[in-house]
């Protein structure tokens, strides 16, 4: 719920991944498989997928760090979801980014006050825009679907 003052405004659908070992894997063919997931106030978004997906997922390992996940999954310890930004800046060797079509993150932008905005904020939502419209046109290379992925 937007809080008194606070404008909101949307970016942009984020894609979500599924982390693992092999490509064109699904969140249902891991049931069973152990997971990595983030801190317990951060893994919100892992199990309404898995509960999405008719199960809840075994948490063997825990951290809030995209590096050290990636770690486990390219060791063969679990799985786990991640979201295109995050594997933007971010994608471990040994590691398959499968796209979870069914999920998006939503991505807004945040401004407090009422309009119009100091130039400093305008100069800031307007490199946002432009980075966001780029991304969008596919002028970086996202994760492909069940392949491994390297940044640009």
């Amino acid at each position: 719920m937007p809080q008194d003052g606070i404008r909101y405004s949307y970016l942009l659908d984020d894609p979500m991944y599924l982390l693992s070992r092999h490509p064109g894997q699904t969140l249902a063919g891991h049931r069973d498989s152990a997971w990595i997931a983030g801190c317990e106030n951060c893994r919100g978004e892992l199990l309404q997928f898995c509960e999405a997906a008719g199960f809840s997922p075994r948490i063997i390992y825990s951290s809030d760090d995209i590096v050290v996940e990636q770690a486990f999954v390219a060791a063969g310890l679990g799985v786990t979801t991640m979201p295109g930004l995050a594997l933007r800046s971010h994608h471990a060797d040994g590691v398959v980014a499968s796209e979870l079509t069914e999920f998006r993150r939503r991505i807004y932008l945040a401004t407090f006050g009422e309009p119009p905005d100091p130039p400093a904020t305008t100069a800031f939502i307007t490199a946002l825009r432009t980075t966001t419209h780029a991304l969008q046109l596919g002028q970086t290379s996202p994760p492909k679907t069940g392949q491994s992925w390297q940044p640009g």
